[in-house]
């Protein structure tokens, strides 16, 4: 059991609401400067994005770095909010959802290196509140 005082449960809930807004927002917002996404027909639907080698070797370090980033923190609060695999499918289901959206939208991209790398960030956010509920386990039942 992970022992959250109901103030901290509704901080953390509150702060994770408003960035998940805030992912919502950069991931979903129209982009005025771009004409076009670039990607495949359907997107994450498309089995050739999948096992295209251009898929995983193409694309900016940078670009998945951020995403990982990105989901870190959405991970990390699903973690310390929800246990089992409650705290894994929030944030997965989150992405999927994000990348299934941004489909049909003219200037998003949906593409399996971002869905790939948000689900990155997520699981080392859990792993790092795994590692806090661990932490405060041991100083609890040190008292």
């Amino acid at each position: 059991m992970f022992p959250l005082g109901r103030p901290a449960r509704t901080t953390i809930a509150a702060l994770g609401a408003l960035y998940t807004g805030a992912v919502l927002w950069v991931t979903l917002r129209p982009l005025p400067w771009a004409t076009e996404g670039n990607q495949e027909a359907y997107g994450i639907l498309n089995l050739q994005s999948w096992i295209g080698w251009s898929t995983w070797t193409e694309g900016s370090p940078l670009e998945i770095v951020a995403n990982i980033l990105m989901f870190l923190p959405i991970g990390l609060a699903s973690g310390l909010l929800f246990r089992g695999s409650v705290g894994l499918l929030v944030p997965i289901a989150l992405t999927l959802v994000i990348e299934l959206a941004q489909i049909p939208l003219a200037d998003r991209i949906s593409h399996p290196r971002d869905l790939v790398a948000n689900a990155s960030g997520a699981i080392l956010g859990l792993l790092i509140a795994a590692a806090v509920r661990r932490r405060r386990r041991a100083g609890l039942s040190r008292r």
